[in-house]
């Protein structure tokens, strides 16, 4: 079922000059800093001991470097309002081969806008819940990410050793701003679950995705496990599979939000400076790695390996955006012209 497409008429809209910053977010707590010119500055590099910025850098050659040092370039911040006393910050998750597409997060308020002009408000409700913590959990990435920038140019300040693992009072924010991404994340899926729940007719007890997932196991609803969805969520829980990433998500989420605290276990309790170096010039960043014995990745970089399973999340709600009820389109705004410019793409610039 799809809704026609409808035009909403604005007016009074005015428009000003502000001045606007744009960053890259690169795991480790590495920044790309935007110019005009389109190209960008990589932050930091030391040479001879001393911080600098290597510049200037096209799009391409960011990705490269990331990849030299194992790292994955994650998000962009579009920061407003400079020079104010409140700045605003628009945070865009750059998740691979989707880069310069709607964020499924933006997919599912449209298709929560389709079904309340549908009538249909239960289906609105939860798609609105799915963009909320899909929303949230890239910006709590984002805070993630905040810190580990704060930690990797202390650790230059204070120029502690490569890899020598090392701990400190603000690393608590830092686990803080995990446990808010495997929260929203697991929202994001049981609300999914829900919604597919809602869509299938199953009993309102279905009201959470391992709930859905033990309903739609049963012989009895087999052919619901043809849908392309459905299936691709069972394969998510698949421990056979190269990819169990939703079986290894709900154990993360159940182990550190109901079992222990994050970093109150041999894992994610410690930092540790790294350095790349070439041709004279040396890449730092930091890590905070998983302990030897976690379940699925030990001894990977947390914000490395949280960044993947928010990855996976994407690609999963956007297949969902894919085959739902109502359309993921927008309305048409009926002016006649735009007074502002597009959100910057992040994929061209450079």
């Amino acid at each position: 079922m799809t809704v026609p497409e409808e035009s909403l008429q604005i007016s009074d809209i005015s428009s000003g000059a502000i001045r606007v910053a744009q960053e890259l977010h690169v795991t480790g707590g590495i920044r790309a800093f935007g110019s005009s010119a389109g190209f960008w500055a990589w932050h930091p590099v030391t040479i001879g001991g001393a911080i600098h910025a290597l510049k200037p850098v096209p799009i391409n050659s960011i990705l490269n470097i990331a990849k030299n040092l194992g790292a994955e370039l994650f998000g962009g911040n579009e920061i407003s309002g400079l020079g104010a006393s409140l700045h605003s910050r628009v945070w865009t998750p750059l998740d691979g081969p989707y880069n310069g597409q709607p964020q499924p997060a933006d997919l599912w308020i449209n298709i929560a806008a389709n079904a309340d002009r549908a009538g249909d408000r239960r289906y609105a409700e939860l798609a609105n819940h799915i963009s909320f913590s899909l929303r949230a959990a890239g910006i709590r990435l984002r805070d993630a990410s905040d810190h580990y920038r704060d930690q990797l140019l202390a650790a230059i300040e204070e120029k502690r050793k490569p890899g020598i693992l090392f701990s400190n009072l603000p690393l608590s924010d830092l686990q803080l701003a995990f446990h808010s991404v495997l929260s929203e994340l697991g929202s994001a899926r049981d609300y999914l679950g829900v919604l597919l729940g809602y869509s299938f007719n199953a009993p309102p007890s279905i009201d959470a995705m391992n709930r859905f997932k033990r309903w739609v196991s049963k012989a009895a609803h087999s052919d619901l496990r043809l849908e392309p969805i459905v299936d691709k969520v069972l394969r998510g829980y698949d421990q056979t599979s190269s990819d169990p990433w939703l079986a290894d998500l709900s154990e993360y989420r159940n182990e550190f939000l109901h079992r222990r605290p994050l970093g109150s276990g041999e894992g994610a309790r410690w930092l540790r400076l790294c350095e790349y170096e070439r041709n004279g010039v040396i890449y730092p960043f930091i890590e905070m790695p998983l302990g030897p014995s976690d379940s699925s990745a030990p001894g990977q970089d947390s914000l490395h390996r949280f960044v993947s399973l928010q990855r996976c999340m994407t690609a999963l709600m956007r297949d969902a955006a894919a085959s739902a009820r109502y359309a993921a389109t927008p309305a048409h705004l009926g002016a006649q012209q735009m007074p502002w410019e597009p959100s910057v793409d992040w994929t061209t610039k450079g």
